[in-house]
């Protein structure tokens, strides 16, 4: 019963990731991103509702807590925060258009399903198809990140780069030591800050956050 739980959990952050890359306005990034991740902190509620009653432990309802607030209410107002002060609120330059992009992102679905499979650690197909659909998540994220020209979009990419990663290792383990969701959240706030401060300066000197600007930087 859990399982199919988690099952519908993985599809629909990975649907997510799929109407992140349909997207065209930066602010309907941020939104699919704080939709993404309060799937996540659902997924990791459940889980630690269940360690609770079964093990009595609390650290994964903690992580659970930490995940609301920081990746469902402090980063998504930090990201809001950042758009503002930038000059474009729609990409309108894509390597690709959308219904391609879109075709890949199936493809890359596919491509997890046959890495995931010759796995021979993973067993179950719940669990197989629970980290399919979150390696997918890593995958798009990575292509939604070399697809978008402005910088937001590439910050948003990180983001569910990190959010693909977190949930396979979850779906994996039922819950990493603490100790390590601990560490990943720190590092990911620091990269967070660092890439918003980069962004403001970069809108402020060239007063665009096109990165092919950064090019004229090159000697």
């Amino acid at each position: 019963m859990m399982d199919s739980y988690f099952d519908i959990l993985s599809a629909l952050i990975l649907l997510s990731s799929f109407l992140l890359v349909s997207h065209k306005r930066i602010k309907s990034y941020i939104k699919t991103f704080r939709i993404q991740s309060a799937l996540i902190a659902l997924t990791a509620g459940i889980m630690g509702i269940d360690s609770l009653i079964r093990e009595g432990s609390f650290d994964i309802l903690i992580v659970c807590v930490i995940i609301v607030l920081l990746k469902v209410i402090y980063i998504p107002r930090l990201l809001h925060r950042t758009y503002g002060t930038v000059e474009y609120k729609v990409e309108k330059d894509f390597y690709l258009n959308i219904p391609l992009l879109i075709l890949i992102c199936c493809g890359l679905v596919v491509f997890a399903y046959f890495s995931v499979s010759n796995i021979g650690s993973l067993d179950g197909a719940h669990l197989n198809l629970q980290v399919v659909n979150s390696f997918s998540v890593v995958l798009i994220g990575f292509f939604f990140m070399i697809s978008r020209k402005k910088a937001i979009g590439q910050m948003i990419g990180f983001l569910v780069i990190e959010n693909g990663i977190f949930v396979t290792a979850f779906f994996s383990t039922h819950g990493m030591p603490f100790v390590v969701d601990i560490g990943i959240f720190i590092d990911m706030i620091t990269a967070i800050l660092i890439m918003g401060v980069m962004v403001t300066r970069m809108n402020e000197k060239f007063e665009s956050i096109n990165l092919d600007k950064l090019k004229n930087l090159k000697g």
